[in-house]
């Protein structure tokens, strides 16, 4: 699968190390982070 969109997203110091710490501990990067939630939504 192509990955052809960028999602842009603004964090407060706060979410930012906890995005950060959680990626670090699962030694996953953000975006798969990201997509993995992603992937867990519920379609309408």
């Amino acid at each position: 699968m192509a990955r052809e969109k960028i999602l842009r997203v603004r964090l407060s110091n706060e979410e930012w190390e906890k995005l950060n710490l959680y990626a670090q501990l699962k030694q996953y990067s953000i975006s798969e982070v990201i997509r993995d939630y992603i992937k867990s939504l519920k379609a309408g």
